[in-house]
């Protein structure tokens, strides 16, 4: 029987593979509409997004609507490995810089933010709100520590095809309050 990692790093070699394979069209339009549909008043609110990259749902529709809406918009970075992500302000027309794994990223002189709203890359998800990522454990880090000291929303955003039976977790596995994909808007918590 494979181990729990083994068994994590072949979900996500299979949810990488059928992400690829998704035709992404207007999906990320869709999804920033019911987003947005759903959880109204986010004027003056801090969100993060993240900047797609590969075959993830893109976000910068969604960006670019709440920073219009008034929302301060950030952007994750890494900061190392085994730590909490970072936030930066995200503001258009802004010039990212490669971060971590090439990810792109605010300069290091854009404002730091918390979050109050965060929105995550996912590789697949499943009904009951856990999601399954790239294994380095960035955001369940980042939400575990938020949600000790503060109220945070966790939105993962993703393509309706990227759902699983079940999300091989284990104890240190965040589960999101919601999930908003290009067909519909769940809530779990």
């Amino acid at each position: 029987m494979k181990s729990l990692p083994e068994q994590k790093q072949a979900q996500r070699d299979a949810a990488h593979t059928l992400r690829n394979g998704i035709e992404a069209a207007t999906a990320g339009e869709a999804a920033a509409a019911l987003l947005l549909d759903k959880f109204e008043g986010l004027k003056n609110q801090i969100v993060s997004l993240y900047w797609p990259i590969g075959s993830e749902l893109d976000t910068r529709t969604l960006l670019h609507a709440l920073n219009d809406q008034g929302a301060l918009c950030a952007l994750p970075v890494i900061v190392a490995k085994g730590k909490p992500l970072a936030f930066r302000r995200w503001q258009p027309g802004m010039t990212l810089v490669p971060g971590p794994f090439k990810v792109p990223v605010p300069p290091e002189d854009s404002a730091p933010l918390i979050p109050q709203l965060i929105v995550t890359p996912l590789l697949a998800f499943d009904g009951a709100g856990y999601r399954l990522g790239y294994g380095g454990g960035f955001y369940d880090r980042t939400l575990a520590m938020f949600r000790l000291n503060k109220k945070v929303q966790a939105i993962g955003f993703a393509y309706a095809a990227q759902e699983i039976e079940a999300v091989v977790t284990d104890q240190y596995d965040q589960r999101l309050d919601a999930l908003v994909t290009e067909k519909d808007v769940r809530i779990f918590r």
